[in-house]
């Protein structure tokens, strides 16, 4: 099996209702169970929409976040799969989906293994 990372952009977090989180977050959760029961989950957090941006050794900003709200990546899982299609295809059942983007990135084996 192969790693991928989902990488989830944008956010609409803000306009919805503490309801509508609590749900979102519910089923969010039945999904990655759902992956943990296939041995297919990797790892995942969320992410804080702040953070320091290095532009080089010697510059670093701290004021973010640095992008617009549609831009900003949220949050990432990582997971096991054949090959990209299937990673894919596991991404489109992901019930954030109606609320951001995923992108689905393959993970670069550097040890070779």
């Amino acid at each position: 099996m192969n790693e991928f990372m989902l990488l989830m952009r944008g956010d609409d977090s803000e306009t919805a209702s503490p309801e509508e989180m609590q749900k979102r977050m519910g089923d969010y959760m039945a999904w990655i169970k759902g992956l943990m029961e296939e041995d297919r989950f990797v790892a995942g957090q969320p992410l804080q929409p702040t953070g320091k941006l290095l532009t080089n050794k010697d510059t670093i900003l701290s004021d973010g976040p640095f992008l617009e709200p549609k831009e900003i990546i949220g949050g990432y899982v990582i997971l096991k799969a054949t090959n990209i299609d299937e990673a894919t295809e596991m991404a489109r059942n992901c019930p954030l989906l109606h609320h951001c983007e995923i992108m689905v990135r393959p993970v670069f084996d550097v040890q070779g293994g």
